[in-house]
């Protein structure tokens, strides 16, 4: 099996994690075990089941830098349409 520093690698460059969420969870996996570990079972899970999907015969949609792709089973990959940034509108404060 890959070493978690390559899943986080392959994780980003697939677009399925981002490059500032993977950079947090290398920099930061052996400071706070408890979440480093949750955190990594997760991105884990997610190679794996993306691994798996990618065995089958059923299209995969990815994001990458704002694009929407389709991804077929022989792995080509077709851009689809451009995704436009949604506004937040959250509030900065919950009180």
């Amino acid at each position: 099996m890959e070493s978690d520093d390559e899943i986080i690698k392959s994780l980003i460059a697939r677009g399925l994690i981002g490059v500032p969420l993977g950079a947090l969870i290398s920099k930061n996996k052996n400071k706070d075990a408890s979440l480093g570990e949750l955190v990594g079972a997760a991105i884990v899970e997610t190679f794996t089941a993306n691994q798996k999907a990618m065995q089958t015969n059923v299209p995969l949609y990815v994001e990458e830098n704002g694009k929407l792709y389709l991804i077929d089973a022989n792995r080509v990959k077709t851009y689809v349409s451009t995704i436009e940034n949604q506004p937040s509108n959250y509030r900065k404060n919950l009180n």
